[in-house]
């Protein structure tokens, strides 16, 4: 964020009175989402409205925000509801009113700002899981939080040796098993996890794997390989790891 938007929201800041809360009369401007005051704390409704310039798709956007981030902060009791800093709520909301129309995106920006606004989590927000999310399919997102439930995540490179036996062609970089229905496009799960390992939240060690060798059973067929000479073809077995980093991302967003 420029220094200039930091210095408007600063003069804002200033001119607002600690716990003034939205009213109708005294703010045109809030009437349009006055009806929705009575589902939420007057708290999220205060800090909020200060933000609401910023979100470039208006009303809806800000309506919709305020019901989500009510029911995810219905049980936090509201004394430890905060502003959240504006380098986090600012892009954040931006980008939330681009993702309503993915539930798995709105879910991790609404889980970001709810974060933010706890205080017993708003300092474990890191501002780059709004650039993060950003980077993200909808596909990535159920994939990362299908791998945060798995205890293990098994792993092969597919490599075709040459006739020559001084070298190989990859196959394919990266096989995981993942069950149908997890994601809406299977087929590119190679290159969703190669986008998060690049994003910091996984992570392949080089040389370890797991020492079961049944994990990697339903990795080892050559299915996908119709006329490939099978002696030919070696699997490197290697195992997903999530990151530190990843594991904060996931407590906080997801």
């Amino acid at each position: 964020m420029s220094n200039d938007i930091n210095q408007d929201i600063a003069k804002e800041l200033v001119s607002q009175t600690a716990g003034k809360a939205y009213d109708d009369v005294a703010h045109p401007a809030a009437q349009a989402t006055g009806q929705v005051i009575s589902f939420v704390p007057r708290t999220i409704k205060l800090w909020l409205g200060k933000w609401e310039k910023w979100i470039l798709n208006g009303e809806h956007s800000i309506k919709e925000t305020e019901l989500l981030l009510a029911e995810k902060l219905k049980h936090i009791h509201e004394d430890k509801i905060v502003e959240p800093e504006p380098y986090v709520a600012v892009p954040a909301l931006q980008q939330l009113s681009y993702s309503f129309d993915s539930e798995e995106l709105r879910e991790l920006y609404a889980n970001l700002l709810a974060s933010s606004m706890n205080t017993d989590t708003k300092f474990d927000v890191h501002p780059a899981f709004v650039d993060i999310i950003k980077q993200l399919t909808p596909d990535e997102a159920k994939l990362l939080r299908y791998f945060s439930k798995q205890k293990v995540i098994p792993a092969v490179s597919v490599h075709l040796k040459s006739s020559s036996g001084s070298g190989y062609t990859v196959l394919e970089r990266i096989r995981v098993t993942i069950p149908n229905g997890v994601l809406f496009v299977p087929q590119n799960v190679e290159v969703y996890v190669e986008n998060l390992i690049r994003l910091k939240l996984l992570d392949i060690p080089a040389g370890i794997y797991y020492t079961t060798e049944s994990l990697y059973a339903p990795l080892e067929n050559m299915s996908n390989y119709v006329g490939v000479d099978k002696d030919k073809v070696e699997f490197e077995r290697m195992i997903i790891n999530i990151t530190s980093f990843g594991e904060q991302f996931i407590k906080i967003c997801q």
